[in-house]
């Protein structure tokens, strides 16, 4: 007896052990690649960025040459030529941003809204509203450029008149912003699409027997159902369009006022592109923005944080039935 006892604990153990390789097997096969490439393509570049940052990197070796510390901040806080370039490139990503994503989800929301409502052929619709997504970037930039040239674009011949898209600061703006929102509101929209699908249709039912309008509706069931996606399209799009660089580039490089038109990264991109000296400025700058950037989305999810517990929904509810 006492064999068999040893016997199965030793068997037990066994399974036990083995079970654990498996699990632990598992994990690293799915997880691992992804963790190497955290590790390569954001843990490394982060350090090595906060390495340059505080020190006088030229470029010619890994290692920095001398450690400087927190003065290539200070020169960034400090300095007359960086506060008017760098941060009034910051404010201008900031501007841009405040205007462009609310466009980025409330256009996609009221695409979705329509696509929801499933008119005949809504899946050919669907299909072309998330089209222009996939298209490279630098294709759309260069189709837009064709179309809205000054002497002889389409735009300008169709409509007989004369506008220089792109040599004026504001309309250079309004062609970034048109470019943002052709080539950007397909995410968000699939994303909406998947939120309106999956809200309870049980509660449209319940708000119509209450007498609850189509805004009553909307207010009180569409939007709650859909918040997490929401809240993901506004995170996703602000930080996107904090990094703006690539649409100025295509679209605004032979922009006479080009100050006017620098976003943040844009004008990161000059900097590192000027001189061997200012890898440790630019570092600071770019180390700056992404605590910015980081500030601003911690706001946002602050803000749009569900509240747990209380009886905020109930009393709400009770509130609107007495109106009624």
């Amino acid at each position: 007896m006492k064999d068999n006892i040893t016997l199965e604990e030793y068997a037990f153990k066994r399974e036990k052990r083995t079970s654990k390789a498996k699990k632990t097997g598992s994990l690293l096969f799915f997880f691992g690649p992804y963790a190497i490439c955290f590790l390569m393509f954001f843990v490394f570049p982060l350090v090595f960025g906060i390495v340059m940052s505080m020190s006088k990197f030229d470029g010619k070796s890994m290692f920095p040459s001398e450690f400087v510390w927190f003065d290539n901040f200070k020169t960034v806080f400090t300095n007359r030529v960086m506060i008017k370039d760098f941060w009034s490139s910051v404010w201008y990503t900031v501007r841009f941003a405040i205007i462009i994503v609310p466009l980025c989800i409330l256009i996609p929301l009221g695409l979705a809204l329509l696509i929801n409502i499933k008119p005949p052929g809504y899946k050919i619709f669907r299909a072309c509203i998330y089209l222009p997504g996939i298209f490279p970037l630098t294709s759309t930039g260069l189709i837009l450029l064709r179309m809205f040239a000054y002497n002889n674009g389409f735009i300008n011949s169709f409509f007989n008149i004369s506008v220089d898209w792109f040599g004026n600061t504001g309309t250079a703006w309004f062609m970034v912003g048109l470019f943002c929102i052709w080539g950007g509101i397909g995410g968000n929209f699939i994303i909406l699409c998947a939120g309106l699908e999956n809200v309870d249709k049980g509660l449209y039912e319940a708000s119509g027997m209450d007498g609850a309008s189509r805004w009553e509706k909307f207010k009180y069931v569409t939007l709650p159902g859909i918040k997490p996606q929401l809240i993901m399209c506004i995170f996703t799009s602000l930080c996107g369009y904090m990094n703006l660089y690539g649409q100025n580039f295509i679209l605004l490089s032979n922009t006479p006022d080009q100050d006017a038109v620098m976003t943040a990264v844009f004008r990161i991109q000059n900097m590192l592109m000027g001189s061997s000296r200012s890898y440790g400025f630019v570092a600071a700058m770019g180390i700056v923005l992404g605590v910015i950037i980081a500030a601003i989305s911690g706001v946002q999810m602050t803000v749009t944080k569900e509240r747990k517990g209380g009886d905020k929904h109930v009393r709400a509810f009770m509130d609107w039935k007495k109106s009624k």
